[in-house]
């Protein structure tokens, strides 16, 4: 492992962006190890989840089999990078190239982050602008009458077992188990897992018709669906939250949702200054570009 700390910076923040740091580089104890003395740590495992939607993260990361799966994937890389590099293949021209772009990539990517991070705004300045949206835009709000649920899915319609454990997983919640608490140890939907199972607030048309049609069904807040619903996914054990009118959405509703766009905006505003920037201080041979599309053109004809 040694020999990995002479290698370029393009190399190192490849391996970084893809998972492949070497062990010297993990700050935390390994939890695999193996050929050519490669780990992976709970670090890495972490960095790699941060491309799971934040609002279904921590549910993923609550089976053992997901970061199992992580783990061996992160370390099937690591090792097969090392074995390119000991072949010599990081050397190679093609392979040189498209380690200098991935650096450059990579570089300006977290570039761009530090100019997003850069842009400071009052949480009241934030909270004043997305109120202003709020009311300029009425008709942006206007939500037909909506339902709202949260469920429990189990299996798929393949699993040959899954009817009988959401059957008897039914029967323990009418027997007093938390509908809040079974949804987030045994649903297989992880995003409404992470929530007790809530699934918002949804029109007439958003959900499969057998689950559209059991929802229907329920007429009282907190009322369990009296059995379990087979649809595409699997099958559902259901709870009825709440019913709306049609009408306009509350701005607490929206809030956090305007503060996040306002907050964007900004800091899109700010990239994109530096970016024009840069863009206005090119030189751009365009007939040289247009001699090298023209050799493409040919290139392309004759084949």
């Amino acid at each position: 492992m040694a020999s990995l700390r002479t290698h370029s910076l393009a190399a190192a923040l490849v391996l970084a962006s893809a998972g492949l740091l070497p062990a010297h580089a993990q700050s935390t104890p390994p939890l695999v190890t193996g050929e050519h003395g490669v780990t992976v740590s709970r670090t890495d495992i972490e960095v790699a989840m941060e491309r799971v939607p934040e609002a279904s993260r921590a549910a993923v990361m609550a089976r053992v089999d997901n970061l199992s799966r992580q783990a061996e994937q992160i370390y099937i890389r690591r090792v097969l990078a090392l074995d390119a590099e000991q072949a010599g293949l990081d050397k190679t021209p093609e392979v040189a190239a498209a380690l200098a772009q991935a650096r450059q990539r990579i570089l300006s990517d977290a570039q761009l982050a530090a100019i997003s991070q850069s842009v400071k705004l009052s949480d009241d300045t934030v909270r004043a602008y997305a109120r202003d949206v709020y009311r300029s835009n009425p008709e942006r709000y206007k939500v037909p009458a909506q339902t709202r649920a949260r469920h429990i899915l189990i299996g798929n319609s393949l699993d040959g077992k899954a009817q009988e454990r959401a059957t008897e997983l039914l029967a323990k919640i009418k027997g007093g188990l938390s509908f809040d608490a079974a949804a987030r140890e045994f649903s297989g939907d992880y995003a409404s897992a992470a929530k007790g199972g809530d699934l918002g607030w949804f029109s007439a048309g958003a959900m499969v018709k057998p689950f559209e049609d059991a929802v229907a069904k329920l007429k009282a807040p907190g009322e369990l669906g009296a059995e379990v619903v087979q649809t595409q996914f699997g099958y559902h054990i259901i709870q009825l939250v709440n019913r709306r009118e049609a009408g306009i959405q509350p701005f607490e509703e929206v809030r956090e949702a305007l503060e996040g766009e306002v907050r964007a905006k900004a800091e899109d505003e700010a990239r994109q200054t530096r970016i024009q920037a840069i863009s206005r201080a090119a030189k751009v041979d365009v007939p040289a570009l247009e001699a090298m599309a023209s050799e493409y053109d040919q290139k392309s004809k004759s084949r």
